[in-house]
């Protein structure tokens, strides 16, 4: 299989549009599709999402024109937090398929020129895994400091005062240790200890299992939390206003009181992360490892998780996604991180399977005034045109909205203790609409999907846009295509323009001897934007911009590229 696979990864870097990288940099600027596979395709009848369902779907994938996949935790798991709770990190969760579905899933997708990330979550397990059920039976039972225990402090209280990011302590009793487990996420997913040798071993021969099965990289789940500080000092109170885009939960959950010095982004964790690199890439050099950094500014830490090619390949970059003053915050998360990025890399992503779709969260305002669509095509274009590589969440190439879910109908567990100053994950999870005349919009052929699909998704199905020429879809697949034959854009320089007033973003890209200037109206009201004279427009997809005399007209959400000279 290997000489096989190693066919097809060189055909899908040597497209002849492609600029030229080494093969083991293909990720840099490449464009991701996220699969969350509960809400996708269900290729068995079972109401939930599946490898199968992948597997039946690749043709459409393929004809996007992006470059690879993103597959949730498909790993066993109780589903407390669907997937990301994993009680064996070498087995594929019957809810998902089998072990031979996710090979077919692979070769099918090198076969079509697509690589595949899966998602591995290295800081956790659920309570259910073995491991922890050996660990918390006793101190001195297997893998008793697999896990981060501590003692109780003298008044029995917890030993200092970190929280939880979903609401609570992030410490819980075990009475059969008389000891304290850590868990910054779930009570149901204790801390790994991966100072622990054996511990880190372990996870790391879990991974490298996955690379040899024939994935192409992972992107590690909540990397900040590898480590914490090993003597246990509490956390500082955050004594500023908080910004509730960068930790879930919103300003209300206690979580967003402190300033995480002691249990997030701590010094150790870079070096966890220079092993895994080390050890997953020696032998595999086009392997890659993706960071999700959140509950931190990963804009600004972006160049160290990612410097030279010791640490990550890239980072998930979190700051975009959920700005509550869109236009003002997004240029201004812009500028911090085209100031602040140096060498590091990262993907542009505005939405994922833990927030709301950008299309309600980042331009509501759009949404509200009936402009959704555009507002959708415009958040696309950023996301092709910006520095660094794309994550595009599934739905998005249709400019889903974000659906309204009752208290009643909620499976989330962040939502369900945050309830009701945080709506949660589940909207954003609905089932994906193929079909706007099926059942269940095409996403199961059963009877009972695990959840409804959006009645308002209905209409936007892929069978209602795949022919239509002005489509959200039909505008992501003419826009990937552009970018394609513009292969200068996936690696060029970024210069975000300063001092601009007004809702105009202006960027400009610069690499392999071409230069371009990128513009983006993010407000309703139509733009003016100087331009020197001589300034081309480009022919861009959905481009509705024009040349005028005192500068580029842009219509109400609309977007242009412009050439000098």
């Amino acid at each position: 299989m290997s000489d096989r696979r190693d066919a097809m990864l060189a055909r899908a870097i040597l497209h002849a549009d492609a600029p030229a990288v080494a093969p083991e940099d293909w990720w840099r600027g490449a464009v991701f599709y996220q699969i969350y596979l509960r809400s996708f395709r269900d290729g068995n009848g079972d109401g939930i999402g599946d490898l199968k369902g992948v597997a039946e779907k690749l043709d459409y994938l393929a004809d996007l024109g992006i470059d690879g996949i993103w597959l949730a935790p498909f790993y066993a798991s109780p589903q407390v937090d669907f997937g990301y709770d994993v009680s064996d990190m070498r087995a594929v969760d019957p809810s998902m398929g089998t072990i031979e579905d996710l090979k077919a899933v692979i070769e099918g997708a090198h076969d079509r020129g697509i690589r595949v990330l899966a998602d591995f979550v290295p800081c956790h397990t659920s309570d259910q895994h073995e491991w922890f059920q050996q660990s918390r039976s006793g101190r001195d039972a297997p893998h008793a400091d697999w896990y981060v225990w501590a003692d109780r402090s003298e008044d029995g209280t917890p030993p200092n005062n970190w929280l939880s990011s979903f609401g609570g302590p992030a410490w819980t009793w075990e009475p059969r240790r008389s000891q304290y487990y850590y868990h910054p996420f779930l009570t149901c997913q204790p801390a790994l200890n991966l100072r622990n040798e054996d511990a880190l071993c372990a996870v790391l021969d879990a991974m490298a299992f996955w690379r040899d099965v024939g994935i192409d990289g992972f992107r590690l789940d909540a990397v900040q939390c590898l480590c914490w500080d090993e003597t246990l000092r509490s956390n500082p109170p955050r004594g500023e206003p908080f910004d509730d885009v960068a930790i879930g939960g919103g300003p209300n959950n206690p979580f967003a009181a402190q300033s995480h010095l002691f249990d997030r982004d701590v010094p150790h964790g870079l070096r966890i992360i220079e092993r895994m690199r080390r050890e997953l890439t020696e032998g595999h050099p086009e392997f890659a490892l993706i960071g999700e950094l959140a509950d931190v500014d990963s804009s600004r830490l972006a160049v160290k998780y990612t410097a030279g090619r010791e640490r990550l390949h890239a980072v998930y970059d979190f700051d975009l996604i959920q700005k509550s003053d869109p236009v003002a915050r997004l240029i201004e998360t812009l500028r911090v991180r085209s100031d602040h990025v140096g060498s590091g890399w990262y993907y542009n992503v505005l939405t994922n399977h833990d927030t709301q779709r950008a299309v309600s969260q980042l331009t509501g305002f759009a949404e509200d005034a009936g402009r959704r669509e555009e507002a959708a095509k415009l958040l696309l274009f950023l996301q092709a045109t910006l520095r660094g590589g794309a994550i595009v969440f599934q739905g998005e190439e249709l400019g889903l909205p974000q659906p309204e879910v009752a208290r009643e109908d909620m499976h989330d567990p962040w939502a369900i203790n945050l309830y009701p100053d945080f709506v949660g994950r589940d909207g954003v999870r609905m089932p994906f609409p193929w079909d706007a005349g099926a059942d269940h919009a095409g996403f199961t052929d059963g009877d009972d999907p695990w959840m409804p699909v959006a009645e308002a998704h209905r209409p936007l199905a892929v069978s209602a846009q795949a022919e239509e020429e002005g489509s959200v879809l039909s505008f992501f697949k003419a826009l990937l295509r552009w970018r394609r034959e513009h292969g200068f854009l996936r690696l060029a320089d970024e210069t975000i323009a300063e001092g601009e007033d007004g809702p105009v973003l202006a960027f400009t890209r610069a690499g392999d001897g071409e230069e371009m200037t990128f513009l983006a109206n993010l407000g309703l009201a139509p733009q003016v934007h100087s331009a020197p004279r001589g300034a081309k427009l480009e022919a861009v997809p959905g481009s509705a911009a024009r040349a005028k005399e005192e500068g580029i007209a842009l219509p109400p959400l609309g977007f242009a590229a412009v050439r000098l000279g």
